[in-house]
């Protein structure tokens, strides 16, 4: 006999969510009954929920500003996230430590929870140093045999953006068993993608005392990368690999088997763990410190099986004090926080700062070209101004080499160039049909856009293309083979440790 209290949610097929003041126990108990049926109205509900209650605030997300461009490795996606603050990397590897001094045990009644991620923010009526978080619902789901919650993420950089995140307040960790995770969730969610940010400092993702995961209906960029070459591992016969052709070093594993593709994954867990490339830069260990890790990424595709395995490696020098694969100090006027999960994928989430810092450049850029400003005097008025001073470099040299097309796309801005949707949603168009800068918007279920002229944001063309570029350069220092002789010499040296069954490498000692 159906629950009373659920049955208008089950009658709807979950599109009429019920009254946002209903307890978690009562959302939860909808959600399990759902999920029985079909798990994809079951996350319609979750999902319709959130929106219902204003955790995510459509209106707030519509304000964010997002284009792609084409690059060399495809089409990467840029979005200016304003609901999102910026963190520093040395900050986020700084909490990490903190977490460890502190209990791992549930946070007290009426005490503040461990992180954003615990459970216990369910509810939480707030504090100064913990805010509230009004209408967050959390659904029970089962990964690995343990029990983990499902919910959406406020900041929703794509499409029903999800997280799911341990019951209990622990570390992230990449081992054997995260793997049979992300598995268990594409087996239980297929229409998601699901990863994981790594789980060191500095490539890890903002929060890792608490180990959780990404999903959501989007597919990324290094998803629709090509290839750069196949092997094959005698252990494994039923499992594709290739290395894919994107900036950050990925392995891309495809089997109908689940059993075989996750006992492949560990094997290359495993060898990178203690894989060293001097040539490469790359060091596992400094003493007991590990350093290498990877991101895990994982589809479903009808039977079959996709697994991403992006490589990283957090060693800093004192010639990259913010990480040897890390962007360097002159791209940090676009990016200086982890390249994370989101961002090894190919989707910039950028700074908020940028959306007011971007203008100012611009406007000096396209007030330059058209005074015919010599490239001196840009800069220097770019350095006397607080919004534009860190970008001077960057902006003096897109004007040497694209001053004539700054000027090439009708203007001024911002107008003309901005598309705004039946949502509100601005879309950042290109004008100039030449442009290979394209639209792109978030989330896709909402309607076309319209034509239309809102006050606020507009970026010129170059400067989309530029930011774009940037976001190129920051990917590729995140890799740890480059695509040159050296690096194919450093993937040939990993796969030839991966075709070992069983392997002794020495770890250095600094």
């Amino acid at each position: 006999m159906t629950d009373p209290l659920i049955e208008p949610a089950l009658q709807s097929k979950a599109r009429t969510p019920l009254p946002t003041d209903d307890a978690p126990e009562t959302v939860r108990k909808v959600f399990r009954t759902l999920l029985a049926r079909n798990s994809e109205e079951a996350t319609a509900y979750l999902y319709e929920l959130g929106t219902a209650s204003g955790y995510i605030d459509r209106q707030a997300l519509a304000r964010n500003i997002r284009w792609t461009s084409e690059e060399a490795y495809g089409v990467l996606e840029c979005t200016i996230n304003l609901a999102k603050p910026e963190k520093d990397p040395r900050s986020i590897a700084q909490a990490a430590r903190s977490e460890k001094l502190r209990s791992a045990s549930p946070a007290s009644p009426g005490q503040p929870p461990l992180c954003d991620l615990c459970w216990e923010n369910e509810g939480y009526a707030g504090s100064p140093e913990h805010p509230a978080k009004p209408g967050l619902r959390i659904a029970p789901i089962t990964l690995g045999g343990e029990p983990w919650g499902l919910q959406y993420s406020p900041y929703a950089y794509f499409t029903e953006h999800c997280i799911a995140l341990s019951r209990d307040h622990r570390p992230m960790k990449i081992d054997a068993s995260a793997f049979d995770r992300l598995l268990d969730f594409v087996d239980a969610f297929p229409f998601y993608f699901i990863g994981s940010n790594a789980d060191l400092p500095v490539v890890g993702g903002s929060i890792l005392a608490h180990d959780h995961f990404q999903g959501g209906r989007h597919t990324f960029p290094l998803m629709k990368a090509g290839i750069r070459g196949e092997f094959g591992l005698a252990d494994f016969p039923d499992v594709r690999f290739a290395i894919v052709d994107w900036p950050a070093s990925t392995i891309r594993l495809a089997s109908d088997d689940r059993k075989q593709l996750a006992h492949a994954a560990e094997r290359v867990l495993a060898v990178w763990r203690d894989f060293s490339n001097e040539a490469c830069g790359i060091a596992a260990f400094s003493g007991p410190i590990p350093h290498n890790t990877l991101n895990p990424i994982v589809r479903k595709t009808g039977p079959t099986y996709r697994m991403e395995l992006v490589l990283r490696n957090n060693r800093t020098d004192a010639e990259h004090p913010w990480g040897i694969f890390h962007p360097a100090e002159h791209l940090h006027h676009i990016k200086k926080e982890n390249i994370g999960l989101i961002e090894i994928m190919g989707l910039a989430v950028l700074p908020p700062r940028l959306a007011s810092e971007l203008p100012a450049v611009q406007k000096e850029l396209v007030d330059a070209a058209r005074r015919n400003l010599a490239t001196r005097d840009l800069e220097n008025r770019l350095l006397a101004q607080s919004l534009t001073s860190s970008h001077a470099t960057w902006a003096a040299d897109i004007y040497t080499r694209r001053q004539e097309e700054l000027l090439s796309c009708e203007g001024p801005y911002p107008r003309g160039n901005e598309k705004e949707s039946a949502d509100g949603s601005r879309v950042l168009v290109s004008p100039h049909p030449a442009s290979s800068t394209q639209p792109d918007r978030i989330p896709s279920e909402t309607p076309e856009p319209t034509r239309g002229e809102p006050s606020g944001f507009g970026l010129h063309p170059v400067i989309k293309q530029e930011v774009a570029h940037a976001f190129t350069t920051i990917l590729e220092t995140t890799g740890v083979f480059k695509q040159t002789a050296q690096g194919d010499a450093g993937w040939d040296s990993l796969i030839e440790a991966l075709g070992k069954t069983h392997r002794e490498q020495q770890k250095p000692t600094s």
